[in-house]
């Protein structure tokens, strides 16, 4: 049940991060369009701006939940055993760590500027900080999993992505 549910989940992140994609390719395409016909839109520049910073932090919740990202392990491969277990454990809690300042402080982020506007489009400015609080969940729960698993002994999921 788990699986699966962690699989739709993962179903449903890169279904968002394909539609933002198309999204900030769409407001690209039509501000480069508007501008040749010499009637540009105010609002794409603003729009595809905050569409990559929600594509990217969609990106983040994907690179983790792949292991995808970069980790530097000149230092954890030289430890084996019960220290390289304790340096994995260490390092997933300070990366939840920074999950749990992300989640706990974006809300007053949020609520700050949920009455600024944006300057092209009558939306507020709190939209931009909405995938703040998501991204901090998805990584206290993929730290924690991540703990789990090297407690119980199995391959650290990071490991299997590139390293340095």
């Amino acid at each position: 049940m788990i699986t699966t549910l962690a699989r739709t989940a993962n179903r449903l992140v890169e279904g968002a991060a394909v539609l933002l994609l198309i999204a900030m390719l769409a407001s690209v395409f039509l501000g480069v369009i508007f501008r040749f016909i010499n009637q540009p839109l105010a609002w794409t520049d603003e729009m595809a701006q905050y569409l990559l910073v929600w594509t990217a932090f969609t990106g983040w919740i994907i690179a983790g939940n792949r292991g995808s990202h970069i980790r530097i392990v000149m230092f954890l491969d030289a430890l084996k055993g019960r220290p390289r277990l304790a340096a994995e454990v260490v390092i997933q809690l300070l990366v939840a760590v920074l999950g749990m300042v992300l989640l706990t402080k974006s809300f007053g982020l949020i609520a700050r500027n949920s009455d600024v506007e944006w300057v092209s489009l009558p939306l507020p400015v709190a939209l931009v900080y909405l995938p703040i609080p998501i991204a901090g969940l998805a990584v206290v729960i993929r730290c924690g999993v991540e703990i789990l698993a090297a407690l119980r002994g199995q391959l650290h999921v990071a490991q299997q992505g590139p390293s340095l």
